[in-house]
């Protein structure tokens, strides 16, 4: 007999709850291969996905000072993983971009989300780009309810 739509939920939260730790784990295992912080490796992904960032950009999406992401970028930059170029918007800032190596890590971190995905994916025959699209839209709703100071949940 199924259970109820509470002991439902409270299984998908468990579950949801257990890929974030172990995307988590990931995350620490591929930084340090990389010899970097995992905060370094989310600035790489971000940088990857958008093709370049400047500074102030890094900080908003880690939630970081402009003082610490200019460690992180002198740290990122010291291992050859990411360069500065010149900001042609801003002749006072620069573009944070990937390196060849930089690249090279997240090509390889990419590789292997992809392969969980796609072993996934086709075990269970779930259209995973649908889901986690959804996913990621209620949660971009939820936290844009909760900057309104509302609830969702309680409507």
């Amino acid at each position: 007999m199924p259970g109820t739509a509470d002991d439902q939920a409270t299984d998908v939260l468990a579950a949801f709850d257990a890929v974030v730790r172990a995307e988590k784990g990931l995350v620490g295992q591929l930084s340090a291969r990389a010899g970097i912080h995992e905060t370094g490796m989310r600035a790489l992904t971000l940088i990857d996905d958008t093709g370049y960032s400047t500074a102030t950009e890094l900080a908003g999406y880690l939630g970081l000072t402009s003082g610490a992401v200019t460690n992180m970028v002198d740290r990122l930059t010291d291992a050859g993983l990411v360069e500065r170029r010149p900001n042609p918007a801003d002749r006072r800032g620069s573009l944070i971009v990937l390196s060849p190596a930089g690249s090279s890590v997240i090509a390889g971190a990419r590789a292997r989300y992809a392969s969980v995905l796609r072993e996934v994916g086709a075990s269970t025959g779930i259209d995973l780009a649908s889901v986690f699209n959804d996913v990621a839209t209620g949660l971009l709703q939820q936290s844009a309810d909760a900057q309104q100071g509302t609830d969702a949940q309680q409507a």
